[in-house]
This record gives structure tokens, sequence and C-alpha cells, in this order.
């Protein structure tokens, strides 16, 4: 039994990524903690809720590889996903493979240091929980932290924009968050 807190991983990002690493780190046996800002799996597509977003490429290509049983039982129904359906698949994955118990959502960290000393990472949590672990993994993905160009032609656009990753870019750019 792992102490309370103490992990062999904590991987940041319950997205694609992480969750495969999630899967994979549990079958070498590792106790593995997976944290991730969002209210729900899925990473970039529990984000990108926009009218039209879908995979560049075909969505068999886009699963998950690694079990034949769910190759098997997932059917996508268009050779090129929109995001409901993506974000399905994710869910799904989490709950076929029993990932939730291991995932905890709503959960962003505010601090992380090595301890040389200890060869462990010692990691805070926003709300002040303290984890510790001989990995910390960013599984945070390239598509993490929207970004609008700061160009004289997205200044207008950036009042008009709706999705969820535009509210949380200008939360991030508002004066009181740029002091944090």
């Amino acid at each position: 039994m792992t102490p309370r807190g103490r992990y062999d991983a904590v991987i940041v990002g319950a997205g694609i990524s992480g969750l495969y690493l999630l899967h994979r780190l549990r079958e070498l046996g590792l106790s593995v903690l997976v944290v991730d800002q969002a209210t729900g799996v899925g990473g970039t597509w529990f984000w990108n809720r926009y009218p039209g977003a879908r995979c560049d490429i075909e969505s068999m290509t886009y699963s998950y590889s690694w079990s034949h049983e769910l190759e098997q039982e997932w059917t996508w129904s268009e050779r090129y996903a929109a995001q409901p359906e993506i974000l399905a698949y994710l869910e799904h994955v989490a709950d076929r493979f029993d990932l939730r118990r291991d995932i905890r959502l709503g959960t962003r960290i505010a601090e992380a240091a090595l301890e040389e000393s200890e060869d462990r990472w010692s990691i805070v949590t926003g709300d002040g929980e303290r984890l510790s672990a001989t990995f910390l993994i960013m599984a945070t993905g390239c598509l993490s932290v929207p970004r609008i160009p700061d160009v004289p032609a997205s200044r207008a656009s950036r009042a008009s924009c709706t999705t969820r990753a535009c509210g949380r870019t200008r939360a991030w750019m508002s004066p009181a968050s740029a002091s944090a």
C-alpha cells in the first residue's frame, strides 16, 4: 500500500497521452496519480468545443492501439471524427479501463520542485495538498495553452471569441492573473 500523497509517478494532464501513460504505468506495477485542472478527461477534446471541431486525421489512426478489445468494441461514426465523438471515445477508455480511480480532476499544480536529496519531486496542488513522486510527467500537450496573436486585427476578435479556450485565455491575460 502506497502512503497517501506518495506515488511512483504523477502525470499532469488527462488527455490522450495522460490516459495512455496511466494505463501503461499501471501495467508496469507503478502507483500513479493523474491530475488535470479540467472537470473531465479528454484534454484538448474536453476544452475545445467550438462548432466544427474535429480530427484532421482518420479516426482509426487517432485511436489507441494497445487493446485489441477496445479496437473491436468502438466504432467510429465518421472517417474524421468530430469533437463530441472523440471526447466520448476518451471517456469510454477512462471507464473501460477503470482509469478514473487514479485521476483527480479539477486539480491544478501550483508548485513542483525536485528534492535532490531524496531524488523525488515535491508537488503542491492549487488547494495546498502535498504530493511526492519519483517521476513527474507533463502530459499537457502542445495545445494546453490557447494563444491569440497580439496583432491589431486579432484585438477586435477577442471580444467576440466565445469558445471555452478563448474564455480561459482572456482570464489568463487579465491584470489579476498577470501578477500571479
